[in-house]
């Protein structure tokens, strides 16, 4: 790791990642040379979904940039921001050496498919890259489905090609934004099934190969699949040739994804919970041991999903992007979800008051997530919450049931006639009392 860091900052410093513009580039289309770029995922979160960009090759100077429209100022840390706002980014000119030297260095994969573009079509494309790195007009709101270093350079293309790429990316895709966010996140587990309780129905729209083409791949993939009809009428494969720059140990993402391992993970967890708590029997339900892990299930209820469901709420209301509004999953986990965590602590130091508003808690989250199920019989509901559900159902009306028992259990236990909660009364009241019952 140390030799790996040694040889990037020396890298960084002998070689400008930014490269500066040729005198005279590109002035003869016909030995331009263009490949798309593809950079596959990398490990960590804000490389899942990998990159794309251009390298374009001026044969006659033998000088070759790369045009990426992924820079930013923001860093690996900014993922609040991500969530909350567009971020701005810009297009640039990079060095090809410098830039697929750190790829190299990250374990990215590196594909290259070369365009079989007539000299036209090179003139414009370049002439479309040349406008979109100047300072002037670089800049653009970023837009993690909608406007990325893909979508940017899918446009860039099809200006080039006159509109003939998106005709030909018309027809429905294969799966939704949801299930592309949720292959690309398989190996980071707690940001997929966060994604998945934070998202609304607005990724389970049906969509076209076009808006598809706003992940990396999927872009190479409809690039590799396409073609164009020359001055002459002949159509034309619009990929001359393909090859593979780098490999990784990277598994790519899978096409059809199931459950992932923390669904799974979470359902057993609240699952077992529950049902050990139910096991106990009603006698037993006021015993010191019982009671403390009654509060510690509801404690890791609140922090777990309670927390998560809080986060959700914020970024239906405060966040820029469409992508968070109108979450059917916040009727089974929101603020008060995260009430659990004190409360359940306050249960296991035998705080009666803390119980009584924790099964207040509970009885909402209950009824809201029997709400959540009735409304998905109704059209206009049809938000794919099955990774969530799942989870926050076991978690919510398994509270609700073991509530229901020590409650049964404290009512049987109590006189005829007598409250399970004590009367308030004031200070000297006990005492007043007796003095009035004693004889004269």
């Amino acid at each position: 790791m140390g030799r790996l860091a040694t040889l990037l900052l020396g890298l960084l410093w002998s070689t400008p990642l930014l490269a500066a513009p040729v005198e005279d580039f590109g002035s003869r289309p016909e030995a331009l040379r263009i490949q798309v770029v593809t950079f596959g995922p990398g490990p960590h979160v804000q490389e899942r979904f990998g990159h794309i960009a251009i390298r374009v090759e001026d044969t006659r100077l033998g000088t070759e940039v790369l045009y990426s429209y992924g820079v930013t100022s923001y860093g690996p840390a900014s993922g609040v921001r991500y969530l909350l706002e567009r971020p701005t980014y810009w297009a640039a000119r990079l060095s090809v050496e410098h830039s697929f030297f750190l790829y190299r260095a990250r374990g990215r994969s590196i594909l290259l498919q070369e365009l079989d573009l007539p000299v036209e079509q090179r003139r414009r494309l370049l002439a479309r890259l040349e406008r979109d790195v100047n300072p002037a007009t670089r800049e653009y709101a970023y837009d993690p489905l909608r406007g990325n270093c893909a979508t940017r350079l899918r446009d860039a293309l099809d200006e080039a090609l006159g509109g003939a790429l998106r005709v030909q990316l018309a027809d429905p895709a294969s799966l939704t934004y949801r299930e592309h966010l949720r292959r690309y996140t398989r190996e980071v587990p707690l940001f997929q099934w966060a994604l998945m309780l934070w998202t609304s129905d607005t990724v389970d729209a049906p969509m076209t190969r076009w808006e598809e083409a706003a992940f990396p791949v999927e872009l190479a993939q409809a690039l590799a699949e396409g073609s164009f009809t020359d001055e002459h009428g002949t159509s034309t494969p619009l990929v001359k040739s393909s090859r593979d720059e780098h490999m990784t140990t990277t598994r790519p993402p899978p096409l059809a994804p199931g459950p992932s391992s923390l669904t799974r993970g979470l359902f057993a967890l609240f699952a077992a919970g529950a049902l050990l708590l139910l096991a106990v029997p009603r006698a037993a339900t006021h015993r010191r041991a019982f009671r403390i892990a009654f509060g510690l299930h509801h404690a890791l209820v609140g922090a777990t999903l309670g927390s998560a469901g809080a986060i959700g709420f914020v970024l239906m209301l405060g966040s820029v992007h469409p992508y968070f509004g109108r979450n059917e999953n916040q009727w089974l986990a929101h603020p008060l979800s995260l009430a659990l965590l004190p409360l359940g602590l306050g249960i296991a130091f035998g705080n009666e008051r803390s119980e009584r508003w924790a099964r207040h808690c509970v009885s909402v989250l209950a009824l809201g997530s029997l709400l959540a199920v009735v409304l998905k019989l109704f059209p206009t509901f049809q938000q794919d919450t099955r990774e969530p559900m799942s989870v926050l159902l076991v978690a919510n009306l398994g509270l609700a049931l073991v509530h229901l028992k020590r409650w049964r259990a404290t009512a049987l236990t109590l006189p005829r006639g007598a409250s399970p909660r004590p009367e308030p009364h004031l200070p000297g009241d006990s005492t007043r009392a007796a003095s009035l019952r004693s004889p004269r």
